[in-house]
């Protein structure tokens, strides 16, 4: 993987396409916007607190990374950012770094957090990040299965209602496997469409019922195409 100064396309679980790029300070105002699409439950299994509006100074510090002691990644659907993705290190030259990310109500389920993780996880190694820890609320199952899907070794402990884990971030046959599955999956499902459309237009059909453009209209009629033509 290379730096992401630019944003690059990434497909996610439903085939579909998002662009992934790291966070800019001028990335503020998308911020607040996406913040203020969460619902309340998202914002308490991020933010553990009710987290209604983001003050200033968070938000300076949120926005405003090294992109080596602290790295954060945007993804974006159009010009929304729906989903950011950080870590940051534990303290100078520690080997630890603490990760989170969160993505809107409506574009969670697309496989989002395991691209975010992987990218950050990737950043992280070059950056002499050799393991991750992340505190999440028990109620929050579908970040707790995107690390335990990855592959990573990881560890668990539950103190004062929290789960706290820990885990290497060197890839392992495990972590690759998983990540060839995903890719095979999502490129599979981004062809689909193309696959099994629902319609198909054909130019070049002669009214005569000669010609290439008249056999394919011939084939998709006589071959069984249910969709419109």
């Amino acid at each position: 993987m290379t730096v992401l100064t630019q944003p690059v396309d990434v497909l996610l679980s439903d085939g579909t396409t998002v662009q992934l790029r790291q966070i800019r300070p001028e990335d503020g105002p998308g911020i607040v916007a996406m913040h203020s699409r969460f619902s309340e439950r998202t914002r308490y299994l991020r933010y553990f607190s009710p987290y209604p509006r983001i003050p200033d100074r968070d938000l300076r510090r949120f926005v405003t990374v090294d992109h080596h002691d602290r790295e954060a990644f945007v993804v974006l659907v159009g010009d929304e950012i729906v989903a950011v993705g950080r870590y940051e290190r534990l303290g100078p030259q520690a080997p630890e770094a603490e990760v989170a990310f969160v993505v809107e109500d409506a574009h969670q389920g697309r496989g989002i957090g395991s691209v975010l993780l992987e990218h950050l996880a990737d950043a992280a190694r070059r950056a002499g990040v050799t393991s991750f820890v992340a505190e999440v609320l028990p109620a929050n199952g579908a970040m707790l299965r995107v690390f335990a899907d990855f592959g990573y070794q990881v560890q668990r402990q539950f103190a004062d209602g929290v789960v706290h884990l820990s885990f290497p971030i060197a890839p392992t046959e495990q972590t690759l496997q998983v990540q060839r599955g995903r890719e095979h999956r999502t490129e599979a499902r981004s062809i689909a469409r193309l696959l099994a459309p629902r319609g198909v237009a054909v130019y070049g059909a002669s009214a005569t019922g000669q010609g290439v453009g008249a056999a394919v209209l011939g084939h998709l009629r006589d071959g069984g195409f249910a969709g419109a033509v």
